[in-house]
């Protein structure tokens, strides 16, 4: 029981920028991906980005490999408890452009349901994409939204108010 509890401790001192840094080289060394990782720290705040040769595999299928290894280094540096700002991985850019690209895909789906006063379903997201799309929409006249599904399943559907 010891052990566990030393394990705690050293968790939650550690996570200064360069052993959340390692951590996630080691990580990706582990998944013999070729990428090199930079971050910085601002407000409590570590934002990491990951570039290289196998970018590419990152980004396939709507991030997935790179919101996995945001997740792990999450859990790994901060539990289950909200304890500030947390850790935010990123690839050039890529969440920038993502969050553009789903308002965008939320205004045009909002006059489509205005123009056809019927309710619409979007393709599942993460929940950080959720929470673009419901901010997006909120500022849109006419429109409601609600999250159903669970897990990886969940997405959204726009209402006619």
């Amino acid at each position: 029981m010891e052990e566990k509890t030393e394990n705690k401790k050293v968790s939650k001192q550690e996570r200064s920028l360069e052993s959340v840094l390692e951590t996630c080289r080691k990580m990706l060394q582990g998944l013999k991906l070729n990428l090199t990782v930079d971050g910085i720290e601002e407000g409590g705040k570590v934002n990491l980005n990951l570039t290289g040769q196998d970018r590419p595999y990152l980004l396939s299928n709507s991030a997935s490999v790179l919101n996995s290894i945001e997740y792990l280094i999450n859990r790994m540096f901060r539990g289950n408890k909200d304890e500030g700002a947390g850790l935010v991985l990123d690839s050039d850019g890529y969440r920038q452009h993502r969050e553009a690209e789903l308002t965008l895909l939320a205004q045009m789906a909002s006059q489509k349901v205005l123009t056809l006063k019927k309710p619409l379903g979007l393709q599942p997201m993460t929940a950080r994409e959720r929470r673009i799309v419901h901010l997006a929409l909120a500022e849109i006249e006419g429109v409601h939204t609600k999250s159903s599904g669970e897990g990886e399943n969940r997405s959204i559907t726009i209402f006619p108010a």
